[in-house]
């Protein structure tokens, strides 16, 4: 049996165009599971990415809350800090109170306590009201 030339060729040029197809697919397929690599390795490092600012989030909030707990706790100091000078004011206060009204054969001890007293008072108040040496030369430098 013969075959005719013009089978052969269509047989020859549908061989080459299967063989053309084939490879364009395998192509294709390559190229796509390449791609799906590369999206998979961008979704993983995204994840990545999320848990990472996740955990500084987390840093941040538990050091801000760190801070305020030591804020408030010097806040409780400085309260307590307070109001021991405030009672020490009012002890002042009492002894110059008691003092004044007290008597001595000559009275300059207790004018010297009075003014003692009155001196330690007006110390403690400045303090508590901030006014450190050097404040206000800062405040007025600034």
């Amino acid at each position: 049996m013969t075959v005719h030339p013009t089978h052969t060729d269509v047989f020859g040029i549908a061989n080459e165009l299967c063989v053309s197809t084939i490879t364009d697919v395998e192509v294709g397929l390559a190229s796509q599971r390449t791609s799906d690599a590369a999206e998979a390795i961008q979704h993983q490092e995204e994840e990545i990415h999320k848990v990472e600012i996740a955990r500084i989030a987390a840093k941040h909030e538990e050091h801000e809350k760190q801070e305020r707990l030591k804020q408030l706790d010097q806040d409780r100091l400085d309260i307590e800090t307070a109001e021991r000078q405030l009672q020490m004011q009012k002890q002042a206060l009492r002894d110059a109170n008691d003092d004044s009204s007290g008597s001595t054969s000559t009275g300059d001890p207790v004018r010297h306590i009075s003014i003692h007293s009155i001196y330690s008072l007006l110390t403690m108040m400045s303090d508590i009201s901030g006014n450190y040496k050097g404040q206000d030369d800062e405040a007025s430098a600034g």
